[in-house]
């Protein structure tokens, strides 16, 4: 570990350089990363709640364990597709030109394409689930 700033806070090499490439401070490394989470994370909890909800009523009565996998899955593909989002957005609400790095906001918004259709695929595939379909695997 090696001292980096006035502070008297040691931080290690790996901290210092994500903190570069996050134009961020090293010791505001955590809290960043949590405050950037904390809204893509509750908003994704909110719009899967209603399928978990429906999973639990509708198939109570079904000797299965509760599909975590596939609500974490369904929780993190809003997750990523907000946190993707964000930059275009901020962009936009700057006032700067969203296509200063087309090649960068084509990824994005291939990306966005990708985990929209991923997400809707999965939803349709697991509503007769949701529902109480007996056998819906």
């Amino acid at each position: 570990m090696r001292a980096l700033g006035g502070r008297g806070k040691h931080i290690s090499i790996f901290d210092a350089t994500l903190a570069h490439l996050l134009r961020i401070a090293p010791g505001d490394i955590m809290q960043t990363i949590l405050t950037n989470l904390r809204l893509p994370a509750i908003f994704s909890f909110l719009l899967v709640l209603p399928f978990m909800i429906l999973e639990v009523v509708n198939r109570r009565n079904f000797n299965e364990g509760f599909p975590i996998p596939l609500f974490m899955i369904m929780w993190l593909l809003p997750v990523l597709f907000i946190l993707t989002g964000m930059p275009i957005v901020r962009n936009v609400q700057a006032g700067n030109s969203i296509l200063a790095n087309p090649f960068i906001l084509l990824i994005r918004v291939v990306f966005l394409i990708l985990i929209v259709w991923f997400w809707g695929a999965l939803l349709i595939d697991q509503m007769p689930c949701f529902l109480g379909v007996p056998n819906c695997d």
